[in-house]
């Protein structure tokens, strides 16, 4: 299973292998180490979060959005080309063909388990059947909480830096 984290200390995004008996993840790029959670992994299934320990993950496809986006954009200009020029089979054709591109890729690509406090993405992962899809409610209470821990950060170094 392939760990995807961001360095809480040098905020560089590292990918490791995971092993279930791993005690600790280290930093490649600044060594700094993280205790691995305990029981987080069991076998090929993802329990909860190495890294923060959250229960709180989501499923989703492992594929680039800016792929993904692409395909579809490329779709509406060639099928409003095909319209303008008045080809109705040939904009039938090029929607169909975007259709299935999608669909094709659907069911090819695997699946990505994502914590959302850490944002940590589990790959090679058996998919677990407490881990749902993404929720915008618990999103947006990981997210605020995230803007909470940033703000509270930099109170704390403008407070250590003293006053000017």
């Amino acid at each position: 299973m392939t760990l995807t984290f961001e360095c809480p200390s040098c905020q560089a995004t590292n990918r490791l292998e995971l092993s279930p008996e791993q005690e600790a993840i280290a930093c490649p790029s600044c060594s700094h180490t993280t205790q691995a959670r305990q029981g987080a992994v069991d076998g090929a299934r993802v329990l909860h979060c190495v890294l923060c320990a959250t229960e709180d993950l989501y499923v989703q496809k492992d594929f680039p959005h800016r792929l993904g986006l692409t395909i579809f954009g490329l779709g509406i200009v060639l099928s409003s080309v095909a319209w303008g020029l008045r080809r109705s089979p040939l904009y039938w054709g090029i929607l169909l063909l975007s259709a299935a591109v999608d669909a094709c890729l659907y069911y090819l690509v695997g699946d990505a388990t994502v914590c959302y406090r850490c944002l940590a993405q589990y790959r090679g992962n058996e998919r677990s059947p407490a881990h749902a899809p993404f929720d915008l409610a618990i999103g947006e209470r990981y997210r605020q909480e995230r803007l909470r821990l940033e703000m509270l950060r930099g109170k704390a170094s403008a407070e250590s830096r003293g006053p000017r």
